[in-house]
C-alpha cells in the first residue's frame, strides 16, 4: 500500500507512524500546507515522506497521489469534497476522519455514484468517533429486527492542572455551536444545545455522569444504513461540562460584539486565546511535569430491537486507552490523538479488503470486516466489553 494523508498534525502524525510501521505499507506520503508544524509533529521515518501541499488545489493532491492507494483526510472536514475530486482524477481510494455536519446532511455522500463508476472506496467518517461507533452500531444492530432505537454515549473527562486541548479546537467550537440533531421516525429534528439532559452510567468510575445532546456525525449516517425509529447522540464528562458552560455565556456566537472601541465576535475571540494541541514534544513536557493527571475518551453504544420475538437492548462500551496507558504506547500522543489515529489507521488497512464501491460509513461495511476491525482493536488494547439488557 502507498498512502497518502492531508494533514501533518497531532492525528495525521500518528496515522503516518503507524501505519509506516505496517508490513504491508510500502510509502507514506504526508501533505500539508504548514511545514513548520509538520517538523514539529511527524517523526523521522524511512517509509514517511513530506511534502507542502494545498489540501484545496485538487489538481496538485491529484497529480502526487497518482499510483497511491488510499488518500485520507486527517486535516479539516471542510476539505473533504477537494480531497474526493483529487481521488477520482487519480483513481485512488479515499477515506476521512469527519463531516462537516450542519445542516442534516453528510457532505460526502454526493460522491457516491462517481466513486462506484470509478470502481472506487469511499470510506468516509472512519476514526473513533465517529467510525468505531458507527461500526459497534452496525454489528449490534445485525444482531436483532425491528430496531427501536441506536443510541451513542461518549465520554471525555480530563484531570490538569493546566488548560489542555487534545484535537482541532475549530472543529470542536463548530460541534458545539451546531444545533444537534436527533432521528425520530424518518426525519433529523433539531434541538436545543446542550439539552435533554440525562444521567448515563459508564463503567467505573465514572457512574451516574450528565450527558447532553451534541452535533456529532455519527448519527448523521447511521438511519440511512440502519432502519431504526429513533437515534442520538449524548456526550458527558468535563470537557463537556465546560463547554456547556461557555456555551451558555455566548463564547460560541460568530455575530461581533463591542469590546470597548473594537468589535470582535466571542467564537474568535475564543479561538485565539484557547491553547493549540501540543506537539509530542511539548506533550512529553506536560506530562512529565505531573500536572496532566489523566484523562479519558470512552464511548457507549445501545441498540434496542427484537431477538427471537423478545425485546432486547444490546450494549457495547468502548474503552478507548487512557492518558497514562497512551503514554507508554506511544509517548507524545494525546488521549484523543492517539485514538483517532490508531483507530483511522486500522480503518485504512481494511479498505483494499473491502469488496463494496462507492461511499459509505462503517456501518454500511460487511460482517466479514467488522469482525477483521473488531479482533484488530482488541489487539491494539481498545477493550470492548459487551452487555445485554433484558
Amino acid at each position: 500500500m502507498k498512502i497518502f494523508i492531508a494533514g501533518a498534525g497531532a492525528t495525521g502524525s500518528i496515522i503516518a507512524k503507524l501505519l509506516a510501521e505496517r508490513p504491508e505499507v510500502e510509502q507514506v506520503l504526508v501533505g500539508d500546507i504548514d511545514a513548520k508544524k509538520a517538523r514539529k509533529f511527524l517523526i523521522s521515518h524511512p517509509k514517511i515522506a513530506f511534502k507542502t501541499l494545498n489540501a484545496q488545489n485538487t489538481e496538485e493532491i491529484a497529480k502526487a497521489t497518482a499510483g497511491f492507494t488510499v488518500i485520507i483526510n486527517a486535516s479539516l472536514p471542510y476539505f473533504n469534497l477537494n480531497l474526493m475530486q483529487a481521488a477520482l482524477e487519480s483513481g485512488t481510494h479515499y477515506q476521512d476522519l469527519a463531516s462537516d455536519w450542519a445542516d442534516a446532511k453528510i457532505e460526502q455522500l454526493q460522491y457516491h455514484d462517481k466513486f462506484k463508476e470509478k470502481s472506487l472506496v469511499g470510506l468516509i467518517n472512519a476514526s473513533a468517533s465517529p467510525g468505531i461507533t458507527n461500526l459497534i452500531a452496525g454489528e449490534l444492530a445485525s444482531q436483532l429486527k425491528r430496531i427501536e432505537y441506536i443510541k451513542i454515549r461518549l465520554l471525555e473527562d480530563v484531570s490538569s492542572e493546566v488548560p489542555f486541548t487534545a484535537w482541532s479546537k475549530k472543529i470542536a467550537f463548530d460541534e458545539f455551536s451546531y444545533k444537534p440533531l436527533v432521528w425520530q421516525f424518518d426525519q433529523f429534528v433539531s434541538q436545543n444545545n446542550f439539552s435533554e439532559e440525562e444521567f448515563y452510567n459508564f463503567p467505573e468510575p465514572f457512574v451516574n455522569r450528565k450527558c447532553y445532546l451534541l452535533a456529532q456525525e455519527d448519527i448523521g449516517t447511521i438511519p440511512l444504513y440502519i432502519k431504526t425509529k429513533y437515534a442520538d447522540l449524548k456526550a458527558g464528562g468535563s470537557e463537556i461540562e465546560l463547554a456547556r458552560t461557555l456555551f451558555k455565556l455566548g463564547f460560541f456566537k460568530k455575530r461581533p460584539i463591542k469590546v470597548g472601541d473594537a468589535k470582535v465576535s466571542p467564537y474568535d475571540f475564543a479561538l485565539q486565546i484557547w491553547p493549540d494541541v501540543l506537539s509530542p514534544a511539548e506533550m512529553k513536557t506536560l506530562v512529565e511535569s505531573g500536572k496532566l493527571h489523566e484523562a479519558y475518551f470512552w464511548a457507549s453504544v445501545e441498540v434496542k430491537g427484537i431477538s427471537q420475538g423478545k425485546k432486547i437492548t444490546k450494549k457495547k462500551v468502548i474503552l478507548f486507552p487512557k492518558q497514562s496507558e497512551i503514554n507508554q504506547l506511544y509517548p507524545g500522543a494525546n488521549y484523543v490523538s492517539y485514538t483517532a489515529g490508531l483507530t483511522a489507521a486500522i480503518f485504512a488497512l481494511h479498505i483494499p479488503k473491502i469488496k463494496e464501491r462507492g461511499v459509505f460509513p462503517p456501518e454500511a461495511l460487511s460482517s466479514e470486516i467488522r469482525s477483521s476491525i473488531i479482533q484488530e482493536l482488541e489487539k491494539n488494547k481498545i477493550k470492548i466489553e459487551t452487555n445485554e439488557i433484558n
